[in-house]
């Protein structure tokens, strides 16, 4: 399809569905669910998708609030990924749920651009399918990992994900790999009077913490440890049985990750045998760095620069200037493919089972905090909501070049298998460990 034909089709078939499109963004926006608890916006998502024609299967497997939609027959099969989750402490009103991240426009975008992606097919004659997966919980880095565990995404020969941000690019390098680990200590209590006769868990955490410092100083710069205690012990005067920590280990690759956390698991036991204690470890998720690929970059751009960034008006100033923000706006498409970034996200983990082709739409004015309520406020006004159909046409255009043009998925392939000849996907999760859908 020559893309000026794709352009009318795409923009048309866009201008079309983005009434229904803005009002699901805006009731996603409203639920606001924490992660594995996005009941209301996961169901709202599927009912979307099946009422334009897609099967949905829900739930994916056991994830409560996964789930798989399928349009089409035969191959390509291109996969497009959704979330829905919310951010504590990110609402509008003070101690709220909110979407700090955007991923009340994410999950829409997404659905929106296979939606599209269907209709120009369909009216073209274009044989493939569609396969959107709705993917809880990437704010606590799991929803993905747990679902490629339990064999998601296999299925899919390209894969299509996006972010809304304050820039519009492709990304093609992402985020770190990362582990999120438990440790508990197990102790004898006594009275604080006599101590002597208790063995302390929270001795156990605080020499940990210890430890766990020293490493730091002995660990590559592009490393990050971060630490929350999540239980104590309940009173000063009674030695605490037991306690818990809560870690983040994270790195360039999963190499150095895995490296990293063997001394840190050697600093927990050393801990516990310092203290008396025993010592557990369990690793609730885990996701791998990004795997890169070029050719489906490249195609994730042209289709940025063909759509355009979305245009700001004075109104959407005026709006921002309002939060106590600058007024400015990212208008253009960004130079190049990215460079890696110290946050993480489970998509990367996507990217070593199918090739990945990812993209940010300017949703928010320029210098916005993320996670924060002031990218909240701004989910459900006119610019951003600009920037997620923006973004379903990226993911439309997408689409129809990798079904409407063979040799440019088996570039796509073919370095994807180049990439990963001598990998072997590990889903870092045991197969039997429940989905974490409380925090531990």
């Amino acid at each position: 399809m020559r893309p000026a034909t794709k352009q009318s089709r795409v923009t048309r078939a866009v201008r079309a569905e983005a009434t229904r499109a803005k009002r699901l963004a805006g009731a996603v926006h409203e639920f606001a669910e924490p992660a594995f608890k996005e009941v209301k916006s996961s169901r709202a998502l599927a009912d979307y998708l099946e009422g334009h024609g897609f099967d949905v299967a829900f739930p994916f497997r056991k994830i409560p609030t996964a789930f798989r939609a399928v349009w089409g027959r035969g191959k390509p099969v291109v996969g497009m990924l959704g979330e829905y989750d919310a951010l504590p402490n990110c609402g509008e009103a003070e101690g709220t749920w909110g979407h700090g991240c955007g991923h009340d426009l994410l999950g829409v975008g997404a659905a929106t651009g296979a939606i599209i992606a269907k209709a120009v097919m369909e009216a073209a004659g274009l044989r493939g399918t569609l396969v959107y997966y709705g993917c809880p919980a990437e704010e606590t880095l799991a929803g993905k990992a747990y679902m490629a565990r339990d064999g998601a995404f296999r299925d899919l020969d390209a894969c299509l994900a996006w972010h809304p941000g304050g820039t519009t690019g492709a990304n093609n390098v992402g985020g770190s790999a990362l582990d999120s680990l438990v440790y508990e200590f197990f102790g004898r209590t006594a009275h604080g009077a006599s101590a002597h006769l208790g063995r302390s868990a929270l001795d156990a955490v605080m020499l940990f913490d210890v430890a766990a410092n020293y490493l730091r100083e002995h660990i590559p710069e592009t490393m990050r440890i971060h630490m929350v205690v999540r239980d104590g012990g309940d009173a000063p005067n009674v030695v605490p049985a037991y306690a818990k920590v809560w870690y983040y280990l994270r790195g360039t690759d999963r190499e150095q990750v895995d490296e990293v956390r063997k001394r840190l698991d050697a600093c927990a036991q050393g801990a516990a045998t310092a203290s008396g204690t025993t010592m557990k470890v369990t690793r609730l998720t885990a996701v791998y760095s990004r795997l890169p690929n070029d050719v489906l970059a490249e195609t994730v751009r042209k289709n940025l620069v063909l759509f355009g960034a979305p245009r700001a008006t004075a109104g959407d100033r005026t709006r921002v200037k309002g939060l106590g923000l600058k007024a400015t706006f990212a208008t253009g498409i960004a130079e190049g493919f990215g460079t890696q970034g110290r946050g993480s996200s489970d998509e990367d983990t996507v990217s070593w089972l199918v090739p990945l082709g990812r993209f940010t739409v300017a949703c928010i004015a320029k210098g916005t905090p993320g996670h924060n309520r002031l990218a909240t406020s701004q989910g459900t006004w006119p610019f951003a909501l600009r920037g997620m159909l923006q973004a379903a046409k990226v993911f439309a255009g997408c689409a129809l070049d990798l079904v409407g043009d063979a040799a440019l998925l088996r570039g796509v392939r073919a370095e994807f298998r180049k990439r990963t000849r001598d990998f072997t996907f590990d889903p870092l999760i045991p197969r039997r460990q429940p989905v974490p859908i409380d925090p531990p």
